[in-house]
């Protein structure tokens, strides 16, 4: 145990020590400083990158951000989603392949996490709370890769019961280190 003496000359255990021993916690992120925090990308989010023409949009942002400063997750479950909405009127509206969805995807993640065969629908039902079943899989991607950190761009995640991970939108993900950076100064 580390003491020292504070001002009126009394011995006083450091903040570490007592963190140690569990007297207090500490604040901030649950992740160390350097350490790279597992982030879920949702499939809205990632077609919405496969769409996107420009370096400056949110959601490039957000993706660079996955890549370099924390770890993506990407899961054969949300690769199969995001292929599929190439069939999806609004995927043929905008021109987009099974191909291009692939390719674009897999040169952000060479290392493509497969979590099949995903358990069934009653099962994920009873684990995780939310409104649009066709979400339970995205939770399921998130438990898996001890995910921290889901970023998507649907409103249907805000009151999901069950998951550990932390929901934001892409702007909150984008502004959570710029925040810490003003704190600091």
């Amino acid at each position: 145990m580390i003491q020292k003496r504070d001002r009126n000359g009394m011995f006083t255990t450091s903040i570490w020590s007592k963190i140690e021993r569990g007297l207090v916690t500490p604040r901030g992120p649950r992740h160390k400083r350097n350490e790279k925090r597992n982030v879920t990308l949702d499939s809205n989010v990632l077609i919405s990158y496969v769409i996107s023409k420009r370096d400056n949009t949110v959601t490039r942002k957000v993706v660079t951000k996955s890549v370099t400063d924390d770890r993506l997750m990407l899961t054969d479950v949300i690769l199969e989603e995001c292929i599929t909405f190439a069939d999806k009127p609004k995927g043929k509206k905008l021109g987009l392949t099974k191909e291009k969805i692939d390719s674009e995807l897999n040169e952000l993640s060479k290392n493509i996490i497969n979590i099949s065969p995903v358990p069934s629908e009653e099962e994920l039902k009873r684990k995780y709370r939310i409104r649009d079943r066709g979400d339970l899989k995205i939770l399921y991607s998130v438990e898996m890769t001890d995910s921290v950190i889901l970023v998507t761009w649907d409103d249907d995640f805000t009151d999901v019961k069950g998951l550990k991970a932390k929901i934001m939108k892409p702007p909150e993900y984008l502004n959570e280190s710029k925040k810490k950076h003003k704190r600091r100064q």
